[in-house]
């Protein structure tokens, strides 16, 4: 045994007391380590917990001592871990040398998660200084001068990287370690201020509402002021009425005082900043850098320079003011028992209006001034937003349904919205339209336009979709109330709509990469908004082309169920018929009266008396249909009723009636009928026994009527052979004299 235990030693050397008493001590930092995190993270939870429980009990002292303990067992953790690491460079034995590099791993791992762990520290805590004193401050300032430190330890020893992730289950850690700067704490403050300073500014907007609002000339309030009295009056927040509740339980905490003007908020978080920077100076100077700082001659403190405090606190106000245009919407639109985003959405829209009328009217900052700008630009979009999806479910809904004059209505209602918010967001303080690309509010026009286009290629489908469904039923009436009616107002909605061309401003460049991100979106929303524009104008024509096909489906089905048959079209009589057939004025009644009480366009009117004629005619001669010549003359006599029909319509104006007489298809129609009644061989004569037209009031020396009805008909021989043939004779002559008629 004692061979065995000697030959180890001679390859394997024991480890030294010293070495025993390093890894010991490596191990009861490990413990320490944990310990602390373990204990920074409970108060941690216990101040959230008294922050959002009004009826947790604790103290400003306990604040301060258990935070004085964490600021020595932090300092004592930090220096613990310098020693050790400056002691762990071991490059002995085997044994001793793997120990080294085991318990440099653990201990970056231990160290990592508390250095997290004391960073979540500083950001929620630092704020309270305003509650708690000086006191807390050094405190925070003493911890961040640790952690940086302990930072800097991973640069001094050249640890190894490979054990940053400790835990999966912390959100900090998808975030870097950094060393804590003056800028970083006046960030954390500026966020952790951030809601309070939006209620403040919230009070102060009423107080000027108030004052507004009393030196109107009209004493009655109308219901848009009450609107935005309501949205900025209503803003007590949950977290409001917890840290009211906390002020009469904490002892120490000093009550802010409700700020009546901006400036005055303005010249209080001027005044936070500025205490962090002379604490920092006195307690932590490393976190300033050496181009802030100088050092007098006569003096051992340093200063900050003055260019570069001035600096630092318009940074401050500067990321401040940026997270209260963040919270103002929040808090206006959301939060709350009676929040604006539950009201309906011209409330927002009051609201952003009094907002744009007095941004020019006030002398303030540009970073409170963009603060109200933003929440003026997140009241659009929730107007926009709101309005447009009430508006536009109302129109979709009722798209579904029978047409109705409402359901134009709401389409309208909806494009003149977007159209009025679409100009509003043109109009700047100084420029009525074409204001610069850097003014206009592009974040707020990038959806009107979106749902403008949208709006603009539903509503025409709309209109398309449904003038189909109308024409096919043969409801002319809604047809045209749509084509005449909507659509024109469609139309003069989007006639108001103001879209400036940014395209040489866009292309001259020197823009910001938002704001070029942004116009390039505009100008191509705006193309496409045009292009949809030029589409709804085209329409109407497209609509009645539609109605023209169907026309000519109905008027088929029509003639295929009153039409005569062959029977009635050979009959032959002594007396030739002076009396129009019944189908005809039918056919008129059911087709064409309908469609000149709904319109009174000429074009369409003379259109659609073209396709039933010629459908007539097309009847006709797809069933082959043979005529005697008595059928021949009852089919010119219908002919002509047509003519008669017009002229004794009282739907129509005199000079309608004048253009539809003149219509070229009634000469051709006469022309068939009088082909029907030639015989074999027989000459067109240029003046004809059966020339009726001009007892229509059509004047006789048109060029029209200079040429034979005949001459307008195309395939004269086709229409020729529909002529039936002549019956024999009942008396003949002698068969010698080889003379037999036809």
């Amino acid at each position: 045994m004692s061979r065995n235990i000697m030959t180890i030693t001679k390859w394997l050397p024991l480890e030294s007391e010293e070495h025993m008493n390093l890894f010991s001590g490596c191990r009861q930092l490990e413990h320490s380590a944990i310990k602390l995190f373990e204990n920074i993270e409970k108060f941690v939870w216990n101040i959230e917990t008294c922050t959002n429980d009004p009826e947790a009990i604790i103290t400003g002292e306990y604040i301060l001592k258990e935070l004085e303990t964490l600021a020595n067992e932090v300092e004592s953790t930090v220096d613990s871990f310098k020693k050790v690491f400056n002691k762990l460079n071991i490059t002995g034995p085997p044994i001793a040398s793997f120990k080294s590099s085991y318990w440099q791993n653990t201990l970056q791992k231990a160290k990592i998660k508390l250095l997290y762990s004391i960073r979540k520290l500083v950001q929620k805590l630092l704020s309270l200084f305003v509650n708690y004193g000086q006191n807390f401050l050094i405190l925070i300032l003493r911890i961040s001068n640790m952690y940086n430190e302990c930072l800097d330890i991973d640069n001094k020893q050249k640890l190894s990287e490979d054990a940053c992730i400790c835990s999966n289950m912390c959100p900090y850690l998808l975030y870097p370690l950094k060393r804590i700067s003056v800028s970083t704490l006046l960030q954390i403050l500026s966020q952790n201020r951030a809601e309070t300073c939006c209620h403040k500014l919230i009070d102060c907007l009423l107080d000027v509402y108030k004052s507004y609002d009393a030196t109107e000339e009209d004493s009655t309030s109308d219901s848009s002021s009450v609107e935005i009295y309501k949205a900025i009056a209503n803003h007590m927040s949950p977290l409001q009425a917890a840290e009211n509740a906390s002020k009469s339980k904490f002892e120490e905490m000093q009550t802010d005082h409700c700020f009546i003007a901006i400036e005055e908020l303005l010249a209080s978080e001027e005044n936070k900043a500025l205490q962090i920077l002379i604490k920092t100076k006195e307690i932590s100077p490393n976190m300033l850098d050496k181009d802030i700082i100088t050092r007098p001659k006569y003096s051992s403190e340093i200063e900050i320079k003055e260019d570069a405090k001035k600096a630092l606190l318009n940074y401050y106000q500067l990321i401040l003011w940026i997270e209260v245009g963040t919270f103002l919407e929040h808090v206006i639109l959301w939060w709350g028992a009676s929040p604006l985003s539950a009201r309906p959405p011209h409330s927002s829209q009051h609201l952003r209006e009094w907002i744009n009328q007095l941004i020019p009217k006030v002398k303030l900052p540009d970073f409170v001034l963009a603060a109200l700008t933003s929440l003026a630009d997140a009241l659009g979009v929730h107007v926009v937003l709101t309005s447009w999806d009430q508006q536009f479910q109302l129109a979709l809904i009722a798209s579904k349904a029978p047409y109705t004059l409402q359901t134009g209505r709401l389409f309208s209602t909806m494009l003149s919205n977007l159209v009025y918010l679409c100009n509003q967001c043109e109009v700047t303080n100084d420029w009525i339209l074409g204001a610069p690309l850097d003014e206009l509010p592009l974040v707020e026009q990038i959806p009107i336009f979106h749902r403008l286009d949208h709006s603009i290629h539903t509503t025409r489908l709309w209109a398309m979709g449904e003038t189909k469904r109308l024409a096919n039923n043969w409801d002319v009436d809604n047809f045209f109330m749509i084509t005449h009616c909507d659509i024109n107002n469609f139309l003069g909605q989007l006639d108001d709509l103001r879209m400036a061309c940014h395209l040489p401003e866009i292309q001259k460049g020197g823009l910001g990469v938002h704001v070029e991100v942004c116009a390039k979106m505009r100008e191509k929303l705006i193309s496409e908004v045009k292009e949809n524009h030029e589409k709804l104008k085209a329409a109407p024509k497209l609509c009645v082309d539609n109605l023209c096909k169907i026309c000519r489906t109905v008027s088929l089905a029509h003639l295929q169920m009153i039409f005569p048959n062959n029977k009635y079209w050979k009959q032959v009589g002594q007396k030739m018929p002076d009396q129009p057939s019944p189908y005809i004025e039918q056919y008129l009644n059911e087709v064409l009266a309908p469609l000149l009480m709904a319109t009174h366009d000429v074009n369409i009117s003379n259109m659609v008396l073209k396709i039933m004629c010629e459908c007539l005619l097309d009847h006709i001669y797809a069933n082959k249909i043979k005529f005697s010549h008595y059928g021949a003359y009852q089919l010119l006599t219908d002919f002509y009723s047509i003519g008669t029909w017009i002229v004794n319509c009282k739907d129509i104006s005199q000079e309608t009636r004048k253009k539809m007489l003149r219509n070229e298809v009634l000469r051709r129609c006469e022309g068939v009928g009088k082909l029907l009644l030639r015989s074999p061989g027989e000459k067109i004569k240029m003046e004809d026994k059966f020339q009726k037209m001009e007892d229509y009031g059509s004047d006789s020396s048109d060029s029209t009527q200079l040429m034979p009805a005949e001459m307008y008909v195309p395939n004269q021989q086709q229409w020729l052979a529909l002529r039936a043939r002549k019956r024999s004779r009942l008396f003949t002559v002698a068969t010698c004299c080889n003379n037999n008629s036809d």
